[in-house]
């Protein structure tokens, strides 16, 4: 009788062979093994759309959160799907949700370099924590597209061509809404 450990991995090798369809259908019976062969085959590159989607720190919190939503997804229905662009699809509006959502920090988090600089004098510190909190404040005024595409060029390195793409506009239109939204810091900036 053959041992039941040597029968997974021989599983594992049949699953790896069937095509998407087939794959599909075993999950929806609740085979993980089916889904771990989707996510293996398909991971790589959602985990690239991802990052190209410019959530690169998050890529891989953005792809797994999609898959787990794609499981849930396929339990609860059997409607006909093509695997591939409906995972493309999960996994774009996860980053687009995710580059959305403000980075929840709390007021210690967003101070902590300024309270922990021992060579900096208490006043400074105290100075600097005020002037981050203006500079922040003055963000939020900004229209959403400006302050999106200033945070996502100036604290997220992402490149104009990402930028474009993310706020449907063109590579001129992702330079001129970060241009226009540094002109509008240095007026709030001067006139306070």
């Amino acid at each position: 009788m053959t041992p039941i450990r040597t029968l997974r991995p021989l599983a594992k090798v049949v699953l790896s062979t069937q095509s998407d369809e087939r794959l599909v259908a075993l999950s929806r019976q609740g085979s993980e093994d089916a889904f771990a062969e989707i996510v293996r085959r398909h991971r790589p590159g959602l985990v690239r759309l991802a990052r190209s989607l410019g959530t690169k720190d998050r890529a891989d919190d953005v792809v797994q959160e999609g898959l787990v939503r794609a499981w849930r997804a396929l339990q609860r229905s059997d409607a006909e799907i093509d695997l591939r662009p409906w995972l493309t699809t999960i996994v774009r509006n996860r980053a687009l949700d995710a580059l959305r959502r403000p980075v929840r920090t709390t007021d210690l988090e967003l101070h902590a370099p300024v309270l922990h600089d021992a060579a900096a004098d208490p006043h400074e510190r105290v100075v600097r924590a005020q002037e981050l909190r203006d500079l922040v404040s003055d963000l939020k005024r900004l229209p959403e597209r400006q302050r999106t595409a200033l945070v996502m060029h100036e604290l997220g390195g992402v490149s104009h061509e990402t930028i474009s793409r993310r706020l449907h506009v063109s590579v001129g239109g992702s330079k001129a809404l970060v241009s226009r939204a540094r002109s509008g810091l240095h007026r709030t900036r001067v006139a306070a």
